[in-house]
């Protein structure tokens, strides 16, 4: 093999990483390797200052940077205990950075809506080819909650996502649930007034029926069917809708005339 000839032009500058760092990074792969398991608890602040021979100061500031990642659980007056990391927990780290960029963006906006329109149908398919007659029996519960919650609109948001991420419970993948949520989520946040147009309430509950029976029925196109058009027809309200804050404000502004439902 030839001798690597290095280009001084693309030379790498190296960071030196502060005391806290290297804590951070040793607690880290402890916890990666498995010697600090889900639901173990850290040693004390005292014990982690001998161990890696730093003040308090560098562990407190390590330890603050895991539970900002959501990897340990800290509580006054005891030992910051490893959590176990699932997809909903590690999706609820990412919704502050999600959420800005869904709210500087209109183009992020369109393109939520336009993910949440495929990836919804390959759910509701998926579920009408697995669900059994038990998961079946489930989503039907999850309707019936959802019709409880006429004339609660908070209460009615909660079931209509609970609705959703039923069938994508049914998909056979522990992720599809937490993306399901975490985008409706995001849906509701940014078109705010999707429910709020007249008898949307029924209308709703109408098309979710129709979604449970093509599942219940086991027929998968018929169920994207079902899904796509309870999507499609809320579809041109996103526009009127929808829009960060500020741009609802640009649209009020004198002069300019506002979307009517």
């Amino acid at each position: 093999m030839g001798e690597m000839i290095l280009n001084p032009e693309s030379a790498e500058k190296l960071v030196r990483q502060t005391l806290a760092d290297q804590v951070l990074d040793r607690l880290m792969a402890l916890i990666e390797h498995g010697d600090l398991p889900p639901g173990s608890r850290l040693p004390g602040e005292r014990a982690l200052m001998a161990r890696f021979g730093v003040g308090r100061p560098a562990v407190r500031e390590a330890l603050q940077a895991l539970e900002k990642m959501g990897l340990i659980e800290i509580r006054h007056g005891e030992r910051a205990r490893v959590v176990a990391l699932e997809p909903s927990r590690v999706l609820r780290q990412m919704d502050v950075a999600a959420r800005q960029l869904l709210s500087a963006s209109a183009e992020m906006r369109d393109a939520l809506r336009e993910a949440r329109l495929g990836f919804e149908q390959f759910l509701v398919r998926e579920a009408a080819r697995r669900a059994s007659r038990k998961d079946v029996e489930g989503l039907r519960q999850a309707l019936a909650a959802q019709e409880a919650a006429r004339g609660d609109p908070a209460r009615f948001v909660r079931a209509d996502i609970g609705f959703h991420v039923a069938i994508a419970r049914l998909a056979g993948n522990p992720l599809y649930p937490a993306l399901s949520e975490a985008m409706l989520g995001w849906i509701f946040r940014f078109f705010p007034r999707l429910l709020h147009a007249p008898n949307v309430e029924d209308v709703t509950l109408k098309e979710h029926a129709a979604i449970l029976a093509a599942v219940g029925k086991r027929n998968p196109e018929a169920a994207a069917r079902a899904m796509k058009r309870h999507l499609m027809r809320a579809h041109p309200r996103y526009q009127k809708a929808g829009g960060a804050p500020e741009e609802r404000k640009r649209g009020s502004a004198p002069g300019r005339s506002r979307n009517k439902r």
